[in-house]
Formats: C-alpha cells, sequence, structure tokens
C-alpha cells in the first residue's frame, strides 16, 4: 500500500502545491488523472482556493455536489480513507466525476471567449502550436525549443490558447520579469506551480526541482527579458538549463528577432550556443514571418464576419503592417465591430474605415 501523504492523512485544509496534485492524481484510476489535475488548478488558480466558490462554479452548471465532497476529492480521498486504505465505493463514481468536471470545464472554455477578441488559428499560430507539440513528445532528445518573432507576431495570444487547450496543468505559460532577476523568475515560477512565494533562494529552487515534472511544459514569453546586458552571469538562463537537466521538462523560450541577433554578438555568443545546442541547433528554431501572411489576414478578417473580406485584403494587409502589426488589424476590426453592432449592422470596411478615423 502506498504510503499517503501528511495532509490527507491528517485531514487538513486542501493543498494545491503540484507536488501534491501530482500525488493525489496517482491515487486515482489513470481515466480519471487528467480531470482531476485540471479541477486541482482551477480551483487554486480561478477559485482562489476556496471550495464554497467552487461548488458554487459547479451548481451554475447544474452540478449539485456539495463542499464536503469536492473537499473529499480535492484532499485525495475520491477513493482512499485517511489512512490510505481503498474505499468500499468512491466519494462518487468514476462517470459522475468526469461528467462534473467536463460540464465546469465547457463552462470555463464558453466563459473565456466571451466579449474577447476571438483566437483565430492561423497558419502562424498553427506553427507554434505545431512546433511546441513537437517538443513536448515524450521520445524527443532535445526539450529546449526556441520561438522567434516580431513584436506583435502572434506569439503569446497562440501560446495562450495552447495552454487553454492544454488546460490539465502540464503547460504552463509566464512572462519573463523585466528586469532578468533571478530571484523574480523563481517566485513566477512558483506561483504558476501554486506555491506561496516565500522562502529564500535555495528553497525555492528545490521547491521547483520537486515540482516539476517531465510531462510539464514550461513556455516563457518574452525571454529577451532575461538577459542582463554585459553581464557574463546570466543566472536566470542557467536556472532554466538546470531546470530542464534534472526534471527532463520541455522548456519553449520565445524571443524577438532582433534579441536573437544580439545572442549571436560578442562575447555572449559562446554562452548561448549550449542553448542552441539542447534546442537542436538554430536551424531547428522556429522562426515567424515579419508580418502576418496575406492568407492569415484574410482568415483574421473573416473570423470577424467581414463581409466581402477577400475584396478588402489589400488594404487589411497595409493595416497589418503599421506598427503593431496583427495586433493593429485585430484592433481596428473590434472596434469596427463594435460599431456595427450599435446598429444592428453586419461588419463591413466601411465601419472598420469609420473605427480607423478615415473618411
Amino acid at each position: 500500500m502506498d504510503k499517503p501523504d501528511t495532509a490527507a492523512a491528517a485531514g487538513r485544509a486542501v493543498r494545491f502545491d503540484e507536488p501534491t496534485i501530482e500525488n493525489h492524481a496517482q491515487h486515482m484510476p489513470e481515466e480519471l488523472r487528467e480531470a482531476y489535475r485540471w479541477l486541482a488548478t482551477f480551483t487554486r488558480e480561478e477559485c482562489y482556493r476556496d471550495l464554497h466558490r467552487l461548488t458554487e462554479r459547479f451548481r451554475l452548471v447544474g452540478i449539485y455536489h456539495d463542499t464536503t465532497t469536492w473537499s473529499k476529492i480535492l484532499r485525495g480521498l475520491w477513493g482512499r480513507d485517511r489512512s490510505g486504505a481503498p474505499l468500499a465505493s468512491p466519494v462518487i463514481s468514476a462517470e459522475k466525476f468526469l461528467t462534473a468536471v467536463e460540464a465546469l470545464r465547457n463552462n470555463v472554455r464558453a466563459e473565456s471567449l466571451r466579449g474577447k477578441v476571438p483566437f483565430v488559428e492561423t497558419s502562424t499560430a498553427r506553427s507554434i502550436m505545431d512546433y511546441v507539440e513537437l517538443k513536448c513528445a515524450p521520445d524527443r532528445v532535445n526539450k529546449f525549443g526556441v520561438v522567434v518573432g516580431p513584436t506583435g507576431g502572434q506569439k503569446t495570444a497562440t501560446f495562450r490558447e495552447f495552454v487553454r487547450r492544454r488546460n490539465h496543468g502540464s503547460t504552463r505559460w509566464l512572462e519573463a520579469p523585466e528586469n532578468g532577476a533571478l530571484g523574480d523568475l523563481l517566485t513566477s515560477l512558483m506561483v504558476t506551480f501554486g506555491y506561496s512565494h516565500g522562502g529564500n533562494s535555495n528553497q525555492r529552487r528545490a521547491a521547483l526541482f520537486e515540482a516539476v515534472k517531465p510531462h510539464h511544459c514550461l513556455i516563457i514569453d518574452n525571454t529577451q527579458d532575461l538577459y542582463r546586458k554585459d553581464s557574463k552571469d546570466q543566472a536566470a538562463f542557467s536556472f532554466l538549463r538546470r531546470l530542464q537537466e534534472v526534471t527532463g521538462c520541455t522548456v519553449i523560450l520565445s524571443i524577438t528577432t532582433d534579441f536573437e541577433r544580439v545572442l549571436m554578438e560578442g562575447l555572449i555568443r559562446g554562452y548561448f550556443e549550449q542553448f542552441e545546442g539542447r534546442s537542436g541547433g538554430r536551424r531547428k528554431w522556429l522562426r515567424l514571418p515579419e508580418y502576418a501572411p496575406d492568407d492569415d489576414v484574410l482568415q483574421v478578417a473573416q473570423a470577424f464576419g467581414l463581409q466581402e473580406a477577400r475584396k478588402h485584403q489589400k488594404e487589411l494587409v497595409v493595416i497589418s503592417r503599421e506598427p503593431g502589426r496583427i495586433r493593429r488589424l485585430f484592433e481596428d476590426l473590434q472596434e469596427g465591430k463594435l460599431l456595427a453592432n450599435a446598429t444592428k449592422e453586419k461588419l463591413t470596411m466601411d465601419h472598420v474605415r469609420e473605427a480607423r478615423g478615415e473618411d
């Protein structure tokens, strides 16, 4: 019999750090583990660890199990008692558990899209997702990946969507701290994995080495902010390299086109060659186009419901190449959509031009 974790055995409050979540998941049937990880992560990050709030979210989608039920499940007691002995029957059946979690997940997906700019799976977005999936494959030798692209090149929006789709907790996205400090990077990672950010640097490092597992994928956006100019001590990069080596996780570094040139210049080049090797060489880096391809632009416009979008493709492409790139196009289409909605009309290019202040 596996030794029960101390939190479950003592009947304490639910713990939401990553090792505890994974421990509880491993005591459930394999077909329930992914749903359990998602539920625990959702409770931690969206319900602020408040089980009453979680129970209310379930009630909104027609699931009426009480707070005590969810407490037992989240403390790892779905199919075992506090001593770790199997229960004659679980707290709720596997079918009911999966049905409840799926209902909540569907509601969360719908809420996340309501009133927001739609995510459009362009060819650029698909190439990013395919690249990350490839690096996440268990049999990959090189588990570092590098995505290079301009600001406004669809990277962040695509990463966020990728995490949303794989929202069972295995993929984590975070912005690199703007000051490049290792301490701030450790804090951001600690929060991402459900820890408080207390403790000294060595304690935080040890906690992360315990929390991060081979199936995890860490996407570090705007990684160029970790770079310490004029310093040979690139502590944040060294930590990420070591974290990947020890845990076997996947690490995706997202950088700007300009920063790639910085990496390859001067004395610092020798330091970053180790990342080049661990990612399979620079030729294996994913480089995004400087501007959104014309077909991507058309696809975005059609996603907003722009009438005769193909007819106006050239004009839309010009907008997408203004400062802000594809973000500018999204902004103008969204503003045009609001104008069209106000008069209960379909979105036309005239609405977009009006939103842009054009005659």
